[in-house]
């Protein structure tokens, strides 16, 4: 039987990780996420700095003839609302790479100053779908895909949704 190996993780490497995942970075609003990775590595690192790209980079032995960089670029995915129906549904518009031929069915959460609300992205279900003049299924596009959430809990917070 194969001997069992010591985990390189410790408690305090996982605790980062899962904070550093679950924190917020959209495309342009990296700020938090960076000082997470600057702040967890600060004790390996000599010098630091963010460049115009949204990258946190950390120099070890800057002054010497051969350096080594670590460099982290993590923003994530995100849409910004657009328009919220009197239905409640919840119209959004792209911010950066955002790629909307996977967005349907996936699970977001919508950050508002009262809080995160938990929602799914949505589209047409398949035999309410309109087809295009040659009879193909329609795919989809930053213009037919929204948010689906539950119209009591746009409600209280219809005014101050944003991503």
């Amino acid at each position: 039987m194969a001997k069992k190996q010591k985990s390189i993780l410790t408690k305090e490497s996982l605790s980062f990780l899962k904070n550093y995942l679950n924190n917020p970075s959209p495309t342009g609003f990296e700020k938090e996420g960076q000082k997470l990775w600057l702040k967890y590595t600060e004790p390996y690192i000599d010098e630091t700095y963010v460049d115009a790209y949204g990258s946190a980079v950390g120099i070890i032995n800057p002054d010497a003839p051969f350096k080594v960089v670590i460099e982290a670029h993590a923003d994530e995915i995100s849409w910004f609302v657009n328009y919220i129906s009197p239905e409640g549904l919840i119209y959004v518009i792209r911010n950066g790479g955002s790629d909307q031929q996977i967005a349907p069915s996936k699970r977001v959460n919508i950050h508002t100053e009262k809080g995160i609300v938990k929602a799914v992205f949505g589209w047409p279900a398949i035999h309410t779908r309109l087809r295009g003049g040659e009879g193909k299924e329609p795919t989809p596009k930053v213009d037919n895909i929204f948010w689906i959430a539950a119209p009591v809990t746009v409600k209280k917070w219809r005014t101050s949704a944003s991503m």
